[in-house]
């Protein structure tokens, strides 16, 4: 079983691929921004943003229940 430093250590970092979306999101969103042009295209970014954002709460949420579920109290 982990001890309760390793486990605080694992939830308090965001893992490379976490890390590698949100940048990818906050370039779309500044990306998208500068284009400031209603377009199908824009409709295409904003459904990949949304797409991108679903999963990386999905497996946000999903590290807390784990947590969670090791009985250990999650701030």
């Amino acid at each position: 079983m982990k001890k309760p430093q390793e486990i605080k250590e694992s939830r308090s970092k965001l893992n490379t691929s976490e890390q590698a979306d949100i940048s990818w999101l906050h370039t779309e969103l500044a990306t998208f921004l500068d284009t400031d042009e209603v377009s199908l295209n824009g409709i295409v970014t904003l459904e990949n943003m949304i797409n991108t954002l679903n999963n990386f709460r999905r497996g946000y949420t999903q590290r807390v229940i784990r947590l969670m579920k090791q009985a250990h109290i999650v701030d």
